[in-house]
């Protein structure tokens, strides 16, 4: 358990020495005594899992997640997710997070981690011209008016036949490692969902991760990939990144990576589509810091994808 990385992203103030505070120890103001500890009483062991208050023997535990729902006034469930972000290992299967949710010591063994993938030959250019000319053309339709640099900066492609046939291919990727992709149809699919991914990787990451590590003034997170194109494409030259999590609903690791990555931005805001208001106050909750707040597109507008240049301009002012 990383603890000191837990209450310097929380702004929690501690001490690493002084006459209460053990060697291999951290001490912060014990939450249970409240106003009536005059200093930092209460020390947490950094190797074991261990806390104590040297004013009160009633203010003492092994559970993790019991003193971060105490420092961070949070309830007892998100106090377990916070816990398995800066845990040595963050899970990384559902098996492993029931697990830490639940409180089994002993999970069920963990899926084996994801191969290297590399784009599909078929995975083709998109250009004005020629057989890919209707993807560009639809890029075009969406509000993008330099095709070229965003298919260059996003390394977007398309596909003409096989499963993706239609689809406007878009890859995801962590430390310049391909995790996965997901494809987007460009006509309204019968019996095929608008959005078709390679894999249930793409849950464990975020989009544009990569390029949200360097920080920024803005950070908009979305629901789907073309929502945070639009944002991220647009707002990137006045410091401002968008990303997205594939729906409303947040997986541990990528409440983990973005546990991580929100305090490199001034402000974070979740930007969920006008339907989606409960699950963006949830998102939240779960991401429990200061800088994040919900967010809301102007009136008449759906979701982020609908915005032009002027209108992501103007979002981005009202939160900067």
């Amino acid at each position: 358990m990383d603890w000191v990385a837990l209450l310097d992203d929380h702004h929690i103030p501690y001490v690493t020495r002084g006459p209460n505070t053990k060697k291999g120890e951290v001490s912060v103001k014990c939450p249970y005594c409240g106003e009536d500890d005059p200093s930092e009483h209460l020390g947490i062991n950094l190797t074991a899992e261990n806390w104590g208050c040297h004013r009160s023997a009633e203010h003492r535990g092994h559970s993790p997640s019991r003193l971060i729902a105490a420092l961070l006034g949070c309830s007892s469930a998100q106090a377990k997710l916070i816990a398995a972000q800066y845990s040595k290992a963050d899970p990384e299967t559902f098996d492993q997070a029931v697990a830490v949710l639940t409180g089994i010591s002993e999970p069920l063994k963990a899926a084996k981690g994801h191969s290297e993938l590399t784009l599909p030959d078929d995975f083709r250019a998109i250009k004005r011209k020629g057989t890919t000319a209707r993807f560009w053309n639809y890029l075009e339709s969406r509000g993008f008016d330099d095709v070229a640099d965003l298919c260059f900066q996003y390394d977007l492609k398309c596909a003409l036949t096989g499963d993706y046939k239609d689809r406007i291919i878009i890859p995801f990727y962590e430390r310049n490692k391909l995790i996965g992709w997901t494809g987007r149809a460009i006509q309204t699919p019968i019996n095929a969902p608008r959005y078709l991914s390679s894999s249930g990787a793409v849950k464990h990451t975020v989009f544009n991760a990569d390029a949200l590590r360097d920080g920024g003034k803005l950070l908009f997170i979305v629901e789907g990939p073309f929502d945070a194109l639009k944002l991220d494409y647009y707002g990137e030259p006045s410091g401002s990144r968008a990303t997205c999590v594939f729906g409303t609903s947040m997986s541990i690791d990528q409440l983990g990576l973005l546990s991580r990555l929100r305090h490199r931005f001034k402000k974070v805001v979740i930007l969920f589509d006008t339907d989606a208001i409960e699950a963006s106050f949830s998102a939240v909750d779960w991401l429990h810091a200061s800088n994040v707040v919900v967010g809301q597109l102007p009136d008449g507008v759906k979701d982020p994808g609908e915005l032009l240049s002027d209108g992501i301009d103007d979002l981005i002012n009202t939160y900067r």
